[in-house]
This record gives structure tokens, C-alpha cells and sequence, in this order.
């Protein structure tokens, strides 16, 4: 009877854990033409989203003419000391208008590219090193897991 229980725990080892194996619907990639710049330019990136799956995937979006940056893109920037870095504040940002991108579809294997300026967001006034990441919700399921993208480095000088 010692060889049921042992039995359970192989049937157990050999199932995969689909958290570990399943790839993700997509993936996330920033860059920036540069590496520096100057307190009060634009900083700008550029996200690439590449479809992995199967199936369409939906990219519509409601871009607040504030920022001009896709909210289903969440950006994280940091200093050097890996602190948050402080958004911008707009006054009234409810007033602010924006624009619709309705059927935005991203078929299976293709890119879709945009362009982000940070400084639109953040407040990259101050001189240093940033670190810079983006993610995106993976579904709209209601626990769902987020890609994130890679980690790119900027300089803000003044």
C-alpha cells in the first residue's frame, strides 16, 4: 500500500504548472533613439507590442490628449536610488479631452508600435539616471497577470 501514495507524488511532478510554462499572449519591449537628455525636452519611447498568440488582440485605446500616452500601458520610472519618480500634475485633468482609438487590432506575429513621451507624465525636471519599464495587462480577466517589458536607463542632464 507504500506505493499508492508514491505513485500520486510522480503523477504530481509529471504535470506541468501552467503559471511556469504558459507563454504570454504577448511581448513588451521599450527603447529610445537616446540615451540623454536635456531637463525640459521631450523623452521620448517607443513601445512595441508583439502578439504571440493565435488570436487577435484587442489594443483600442482612450488617449488623454494630456499625456498622449496609451493607459494600457503602464509605465514605471524610477532614479537612481530606484525611487518613484513623481507624475506630473495637471490641473483639472477631468476637464481634459482625448481621442478614441476604436478596433485597434493587433492580428497574431504582428507589431504594434507607439510612441511615449515621458516628460508628458513624469517629472523629469531634475538631472540623473532613470530607470524605465513598461507593462501591460496580459487579459481582462479579473485577476490578471501583467508583461512587463525590459528595463531601459536614461540620463537627464541639465
Amino acid at each position: 500500500m507504500r506505493i499508492f501514495p508514491a505513485l500520486l507524488v510522480v503523477a504530481f511532478l509529471a504535470v506541468p504548472l501552467r503559471s511556469r510554462t504558459a507563454k504570454e499572449p504577448f511581448t513588451l519591449a521599450i527603447r529610445s533613439e537616446a540615451q540623454s537628455f536635456k531637463a525640459g525636452s521631450p523623452v521620448e519611447i517607443k513601445l512595441s507590442l508583439t502578439n504571440n498568440s493565435a488570436s487577435d488582440l484587442d489594443a483600442s485605446a482612450n488617449i488623454s490628449d494630456l499625456t498622449g500616452v496609451d493607459p494600457n500601458f503602464v509605465l514605471d520610472v524610477s532614479d537612481a536610488a530606484g525611487n518613484p519618480v513623481s507624475k506630473r500634475p495637471y490641473e483639472h485633468p477631468e476637464l481634459a479631452t482625448g481621442h478614441a482609438i476604436l478596433s485597434r487590432i493587433v492580428k497574431p506575429g504582428k507589431t504594434l508600435e507607439e510612441t511615449a513621451d515621458l516628460s508628458r507624465v513624469y517629472d523629469l525636471s531634475r538631472p540623473g539616471d532613470y530607470d524605465i519599464q513598461a507593462s501591460r495587462r496580459a487579459s481582462e480577466t479579473k485577476n490578471p497577470s501583467a508583461v512587463e517589458s525590459n528595463t531601459i536607463k536614461i540620463t537627464i542632464t541639465p
